[in-house]
């Protein structure tokens, strides 16, 4: 599985690829996130990005 998340601080997208991805919507003394956790190799990591800072997100199979 594949994500590419769009920013509007770059012009190449960040690229995810794990065997599994979920994408949940998280908020943090009122500003909201997205966190990106995926699994590879059973483990799993999380990256948090601001919703105002990403263009678009594309999943990919």
């Amino acid at each position: 599985m594949q994500v590419d998340i769009y920013l509007k601080s770059s012009r190449d997208p960040l690229i995810i690829k794990s065997d599994r991805i979920d994408i949940k919507d998280f908020e943090n003394e009122g500003v909201k996130y997205k966190q990106i956790r995926y699994f590879k190799n059973y483990t799993s990591k999380s990256i948090y990005i601001k919703e105002s800072d990403i263009k678009t997100i594309k999943k990919r199979s």
